[in-house]
């Protein structure tokens, strides 16, 4: 027996790709000082116990702030390597929506209520999260040095120009393009636990207030915070792996701790920092996780919203 589903209407591939990444630039703009700050206190916490020092000196995000304030540059001080963390973000989110449109609708049709699970969702969103950033990880890896490079003597500094010159530079002086790519699979790990740990948490919470509450305003919003603290309790240890493999020099008489990749990273950081070394830049994590999500989420729930109105759904259908 055939059985047809009826669809309303929905936005284009395009109009899906466009809006997010219109949106997502706003975003971006807004957190970028928020996670300024905690690659910085990432890296200082790299080998405390190598330098006996205690794991929160110096690391609090509001004393990190008004340290890097200090420096005389004001807010711009906060914005150095943007341009290197909006192309990547951009290019991410671009490659990882579409891979999860045309995933989501070559599945959607065939499931009788119309959408997919809570896992297949999950599912849906690790993939494309993991396959965009490992396409990405050269222009993570430019944005991190760039950060990092501010606690450095100048001598040590790489002094990139842009993404297309770090790029370049990494690419000619540590051994080619597979430099580039130094931490992709910390990177890869990072994005895949990210995008499940939020879309499932966030999916499943925001249904169960639906149906105890109604349809209220602030539903998606308590979701969100729920799911951005789940999300960055499973994501932060990968988070500052990550960070210390960008960050490490090709020469090692330069590095506090060299890396031989993600498991070394691991091993060293419980050895010198202990456990509670992985969520280092919890807090700082935690709210440009709620923000970036929280922006992203209210402009583009409002525009859809619209669409939908002008393509005549009615209110319960959108």
């Amino acid at each position: 027996m055939n059985y047809s589903y009826k669809r309303y209407w929905e936005p284009s591939t395009a109009e899906v790709i466009g809006l997010s990444l219109s949106v997502n630039t706003i975003s971006a703009a807004l957190t970028y000082p928020i996670e300024f700050v905690k690659v910085r206190s990432q890296i200082r916490t790299e080998g405390v116990g190598i330098r006996s020092k205690n794991l929160y000196m110096g690391i609090n995000p509001n004393k990190v702030f008004r340290e890097i304030h200090a420096t005389g540059n004001g807010l711009r001080g906060f914005y150095q390597g943007f341009e290197s963390h909006l192309i990547g973000r951009l290019s991410y989110l671009f490659i990882r929506n579409l891979t999860y449109k045309i995933i989501y609708d070559r599945t959607k049709p065939v499931k009788a209520h119309n959408d997919l699970s809570h896992r297949e969702k999950g599912v849906i969103a690790g993939f494309a999260g993991g396959l965009a950033a490992f396409l990405t990880s050269p222009a993570d890896l430019v944005n991190t040095r760039t950060i990092a490079e501010g606690g450095k003597p100048k001598e040590w500094r790489w002094g990139y120009k842009g993404l297309m010159d770090g790029i370049n530079k990494i690419a000619a002086t540590e051994g080619g393009n597979a430099a580039l790519f130094r931490g992709s699979y910390a990177n890869v790990l990072r994005a895949v636990i990210l995008n499940i740990s939020l879309t499932g948490p966030f999916d499943y919470l925001n249904e169960k207030i639906w149906i105890t509450f109604g349809d209220m305003t602030w539903n998606k919003y308590a979701a969100l915070l729920w799911a951005s603290f789940w999300g960055s309790v499973a994501t932060l240890p990968f988070d500052n792996i990550r960070t210390r493999l960008y960050a490490q020099n090709a020469d090692p008489t330069k590095n506090r701790l060299t890396y031989s990749g993600w498991a070394d990273a691991a091993k060293k950081l419980i050895q010198h920092e202990g456990i509670s070394g992985f969520y280092v830049g919890f807090y700082a994590f935690y709210i440009r996780t709620f923000l970036y999500a929280w922006t992203t989420v209210f402009i583009t729930d409002k525009i859809t919203s619209d669409w939908k109105r002008k393509a005549g759904l009615k209110e319960w259908q959108i």
